[in-house]
């Protein structure tokens, strides 16, 4: 069987259609558990994984969704900024600024507002290999995986 793999990067989430059998969605989901992915959901016609952040590594927090329609699979991925790590920014600021000695403590809460605004309006990241700016090394690297593991598997 030829491997039908097309790859879509939407901007928040990229999207991998591929056709394939039982046998290669179990060989591609057995591979994400040996990358340290764990099930979320399982579902009779999918399957979602999610891994944890590994910032010393420069690896960021990921899920991956699995869709199964017939013989064709729909894989959709992406890096993302947990609410945890977004709500505990927040919190920090409002708790921390006000008694932080900061000369200009207006100008700070305006730039950490800004970037809590960034952090929630950008919290999903597709895995294109041209990414640029923010997780720019980690989205290459995992798209690369990803699309990797994809041919392996079917």
């Amino acid at each position: 069987m030829a491997t039908d793999l097309t790859i879509h990067h939407a901007g928040r989430m990229t999207q991998a259609t591929v056709t394939g059998n039982d046998a290669g969605l179990k060989r591609f989901r057995n591979m994400l558990l040996l990358k340290d992915f764990v099930i979320a959901a399982e579902r009779e016609n999918g399957v979602e994984l999610r891994r944890r952040a590994y910032l010393t590594q420069d690896d960021w927090p990921m899920r991956v969704s699995i869709r199964r329609e017939g013989c064709q699979i729909n894989v959709r991925y992406f890096l993302y900024i947990p609410w945890g790590w977004i709500s505990g920014f927040v919190l920090l600021t409002l708790l921390v600024l006000p008694f932080s000695g900061i000369p200009n403590p207006v100008l700070a809460f305006g730039l950490a507002s800004a970037v809590a605004v960034l952090a929630i309006y950008k919290q999903k990241f597709d895995c294109r290999p041209n990414a640029r700016f923010w997780q720019q090394r980690p989205r290459q690297r995992w798209g690369e995986i990803i699309e990797r593991l994809l041919a392996e598997a079917f």
